[in-house]
């Protein structure tokens, strides 16, 4: 299983080598005040890989890998955060404003979200995912093919929001995690390099139930061949989503260079 890390060309294998590469990355993103105490970092290179830290009185509080998206903007309703780091939405249809699934995702703009309550009505959601297991088939077909005859089968278009839901009887601790089982249909790919690292992953746009699309980051690792547009893929992904939250306040700014981070 790639990390969430790997899909977007960052490989961190120690606590030292967090520090060194992924703190200094972010100290070279820009910065918005959320409020007196809370501001949020974020780095995005060319490539669309995306990091985003929470920082509580010079302390990190919260870090987000994601990709930068760009897929259209889904309809949603009823956004509201369950623990620090994880929001539950429904997802709509598009065309007639149909619930599609509820979803459990991790938000870019979750501060924002949380300073102003933990809630949202309605709103429009840019989805990206992070390959954590993925499948790639040559077609429909293919997929169809691949499937057990003896088990039940699933379309090539299909979204299941495993976090949203346990698995069997909860435990009293259980929360919902931002993970999803989905299939689609690749309708753009491409290979993008991470600019600071040097190392390169998949970038695809894919199409799933109710038309819904979604950029995914895919680690190179582990996989045959590229995915190819109208290729298949399938497999368990992490999400992640942007609501185009601003604070109350906006105040951008370049981050100065300096080791803001402390343990």
């Amino acid at each position: 299983m790639a990390s969430h890390f790997e899909a977007i060309g960052i490989g961190v294998a120690s606590q030292e080598e967090f520090e060194e590469k992924v703190i200094s990355l972010i100290s070279e993103g820009t910065v918005r005040q959320i409020t007196k105490k809370v501001t949020e970092h974020v780095w995005t290179d060319p490539s669309g890989a995306r990091l985003i830290a929470q920082v509580r009185g010079g302390k990190l509080d919260f870090l987000l890998p994601c990709l930068a998206g760009t897929a259209p903007a889904v309809p949603v309703r009823d956004v509201r955060l369950v623990d620090a780091e994880t929001a539950m939405l429904d997802l709509l249809d598009d065309v007639d404003g149909e619930q599609v699934c509820p979803i459990a995702v991790e938000l870019e703009d979750r501060a924002v979200l949380a300073h102003s309550g933990g809630r949202l009505e309605t709103g429009s959601l840019v989805l990206s995912a992070l390959a954590e297991e993925v499948t790639v088939h040559a077609d429909a077909e293919a997929y169809d093919a691949s499937q057990d005859d003896d088990e039940l089968k699933f379309a090539s278009d299909h979204f299941i929001p495993s976090g949203a839901f346990p698995l069997e009887e909860p435990s009293r601790d259980w929360r919902p995690s931002a993970r999803a089982l989905f299939a689609g249909e690749v309708i753009e790919a491409e290979t993008a390099v991470n600019t600071v690292t040097g190392t390169a992953f998949h970038r695809i746009r894919v199409r799933t139930i109710a038309a819904i699309e979604l950029d995914v980051a895919v680690a190179t690792t582990g996989l045959e061949r590229p995915p190819a547009r109208g290729n298949i893929v399938s497999g368990t992904f992490f999400l992640t989503g942007r609501l185009g939250l601003q604070p109350a306040d906006p105040a951008e700014s370049a981050v100065k260079r300096r080791r803001w981070f402390r343990r």
